[in-house]
């Protein structure tokens, strides 16, 4: 059969706190999330692998309150810190995004937003792929307190949220797969988040572009092509 062109068009990705699939590998980052209010500390760190969830918790608190988020590597120069830092903001939570990538200036800024958070500023959820002792951080006062900064780590996932999770990427590309593919899925497959997402993506444009559903015999092939195996931390 003829393959037609495929567009790799930009998904829409579900990440209210109704589709975010709770298991024991994340309880108690969801726990966290949904405890906002009773933080018993004004930081708190969420960390795991690239597509662990991170991102879509911190979306759900993000729109339940007035949050401000922010990408580690452009916190220097960010010009929303100097307002923060001196008390001008309506936010009520900051998160801080992709902490592996801090550096320079940046450290300096977290430095002082940890220390405000701390003398009753805003709070901080901090995300990050390593935990704190694997990071590189060159500021000694910065890496000290990040340290102490209590923290939850996403694990990996068990056989029950895998198959929830390919069927999430699955829905969130509106593909209805036939009901044996994720069985036949979940012995073949890396148990890495990141591999699952491209492994639906090219799963995907294999049946768009032979116009076939997403069967076994479709899966098989794809499975034969490609290596979805990830180097992320």
């Amino acid at each position: 059969m003829t393959e037609q062109l495929v567009f790799d068009l930009p998904q829409r990705v579900a990440l209210g706190r109704d589709t975010f699939l709770v298991a024991d590998s994340n309880a108690e980052a969801v726990a966290l999330i949904d405890g906002f209010a009773a933080w018993q500390q004004p930081v708190q760190w969420i960390y795991g692998p690239s597509g662990s969830g991170k991102s879509h918790l911190a979306a759900v608190l993000a729109n339940q309150l007035s949050a401000l988020v922010l990408a580690a590597p452009a916190l220097q120069g960010e010009p929303h810190i100097e307002n923060i830092l001196a008390g001008d903001t309506e936010a009520d939570l900051l998160i801080i995004d992709a902490l592996d990538g801090l550096s320079g200036g940046g450290e300096e800024a977290l430095f002082h937003l940890l220390n405000q958070a701390r003398h009753g500023g805003v709070p901080l959820l901090l995300l990050s792929r390593a935990p704190a002792a694997r990071l590189d951080v060159g500021l000694p006062d910065l890496a000290s307190r990040l340290k102490a900064v209590p923290a939850v780590a996403l694990g990996p996932p068990c056989d029950d949220l895998v198959a929830g999770l390919i069927g999430k990427l699955f829905a969130d590309r509106q593909v209805k797969p036939e009901p044996r593919v994720i069985d036949y899925l979940l012995p073949r497959i890396d148990r890495d988040y990141q591999a699952m997402g491209r492994l639906v993506a090219a799963i995907d444009a294999a049946a768009l572009a032979t116009q076939r559903a997403v069967t076994v015999p479709l899966v098989t092939k794809v499975l034969a092509r490609h290596s979805f195996v990830t180097d992320a931390d």
